[in-house]
């Protein structure tokens, strides 16, 4: 008790710069991390800020504003060991990773954990679907071609029992015998592991150092009170120093980001304004809690204020692998994916074999 209350009084005595630098310092110690990205806007936010589009070409419509108002996008890694203990061996590379996709209200539309070296993932489809509202014509014909894949899926045989399970938000594991030579190749061919090529010790400080230099260089900061908890500090950097730093970040996470948001790297600069942007970063006990920023001002493409929220965890992150997972196939995820395209499913004997 008398250790942490030095260590408390230690962290008040920090100047606003040095607390946010030393929060920074621990996120690239910690054994575990878990990030969250979600938008502190509602839909007609989200449409006033995306609705024209870059280069003159059109933005996202109502609907799909209302969809991206109500995610939230998890990734949590958590290593064996803590990175000062790692030797830099086989072993350094060991680690559980998961990645979520969910609504705001807590509903899981999609999952995925790496454990012990195997794949276990979940879908809710239906959840995915109930999240679009039908506005035109060509919408509602989009709906009922996705309605009719949906029953196609109900319509499977008990052969495919596990695909079903996967599309309907149970648990299913990825044969690792199966796979394990297709990831291999893909490592080859593209130099990382893929979605949940888990980041190794060195990869996450690294990641961890070029966010603190974000935030610290060039940075003005100020205490603003505590809220909700939370202790808060304004940081002010010029906003081409920061987008800068933060395409630097997400470099090594670049494949990973990629898989989850699209083709587009989001690793690269966009066309930033010459401006000062504001980060609003929140601690607690010392450790970061979470980063929210107005992403109008690091893109000039965006039309309106759009605040993202980073939210970090540590110590009590954990990734487990799930029970009562079935295991699922590559001819079986083949086979589902032609019924549900509605294309005879037949003679697909060889079909996986370029996985």
């Amino acid at each position: 008790m008398a250790s942490t209350a030095v260590a408390c009084g230690a962290e008040e005595k920090l100047d606003a710069g040095a607390k946010v630098e030393r929060a920074f310092e621990r996120l690239g110690e910690e054994r575990a991390v878990a990030v969250e990205f979600a938008l502190d806007a509602d839909a007609d936010a989200v449409h006033a800020a995306l609705k024209e589009g870059r280069d003159g070409k059109r933005g996202i419509d109502r609907a799909a504003a209302g969809i991206l108002a109500d995610l939230k996008l998890r990734y949590a890694v958590v290593s064996d060991e803590p990175p000062e203990e790692r030797n830099g061996g086989e072993d350094a590379h060991r680690a559980s990773a998961a990645g979520r996709l969910a609504r705001k209200d807590g509903t899981i539309l999609a999952e995925l954990r790496s454990v012990d070296r195997r794949m276990y993932l979940r879908g809710d489809i239906k959840a995915f679907a109930a999240m679009a509202k039908p506005g035109n014509a060509a919408d509602r014909s989009e709906r009922r071609a996705f309605e009719e894949a949906l029953k196609r899926i109900d319509r499977m045989p008990d052969s495919l029992a596990a695909v079903r399970d996967a599309l309907k938000g149970k648990w299913v594991v990825l044969d690792a015998r199966e796979f394990e030579e297709a990831a291999k190749r893909k490592r080859e061919r593209d130099g990382d592991a893929g979605l949940f090529g888990e980041p190794d010790a060195k990869t996450r400080k690294r990641v961890a150092d070029a966010l603190r230099k974000a935030l610290t260089d060039h940075a003005k900061t100020e205490d603003t009170g505590k809220r909700n908890g939370a202790e808060h500090v304004k940081v002010t950097v010029p906003a081409r120093t920061a987008a800068g730093r933060l395409a630097e970040a997400l470099k090594p996470l670049e494949k990973q980001l990629r898989a989850v948001g699209g083709s587009e790297d989001p690793s690269t600069p966009r066309k930033v304004p010459d401006k000062d942007v504001v980060f609003d970063v929140a601690l607690k006990g010392g450790r970061l809690s979470a980063v929210t920023v107005d992403m109008a001002a690091l893109d000039a493409d965006i039309r309106a204020p759009l605040p993202l929220t980073v939210g970090f965890a540590g110590a009590s992150v954990e990734v487990d692998a799930p029970s009562g997972a079935r295991k699922l196939s590559a001819r079986e995820m083949t086979e589902a994916l032609m019924r549900m395209m509605g294309v005879d499913a037949d003679g697909l004997g060889g079909a996986d074999r370029g996985l």
